[in-house]
């Protein structure tokens, strides 16, 4: 809990002269504080209740993260297959290129024997 003293001389004089009263409330974890400190105050609060919740779901998390990486293993499994299949794609288109080419230089020896042969 917190108890807000607000004004800073009275929170002052209560941590300057009396010590008994700062000790029964560390005691009762109760913390004392003033205008100037209750921002600090809450804000410490805060990132400890965060901390805290991440920590709960930290298992969730690692779920997550473990099944992502199975994802990504399957992922690159599949890449390297395409990969694959993309370069035979490449090497058949070549080689059927190599074959037109063949076919189209037949063709035109085939013309030019006719040609030659009209003549």
């Amino acid at each position: 809990a917190m108890m807000f003293i607000p004004a800073e001389a009275v929170f002052a004089e209560i941590h300057g002269h009396y010590p008994d009263l700062i000790e029964l409330s560390h005691r009762s974890k109760v913390w004392l504080v003033s205008p100037t400190t209750l921002m600090a105050i809450l804000t410490t609060a805060r990132a400890v209740i965060k901390d805290s919740a991440t920590r709960k779901q930290i298992h969730i998390i690692q779920e997550h993260l473990i099944l992502l990486g199975k994802d990504f293993e399957r992922f690159q499994s599949r890449m390297d297959t395409l990969s694959k299949h993309i370069s035979q794609a490449h090497a058949d288109v070549e080689d059927v290129n190599k074959s037109a080419k063949k076919i189209s230089s037949r063709f035109s020896s085939i013309e030019q024997v006719e040609l030659i042969q009209e003549k």
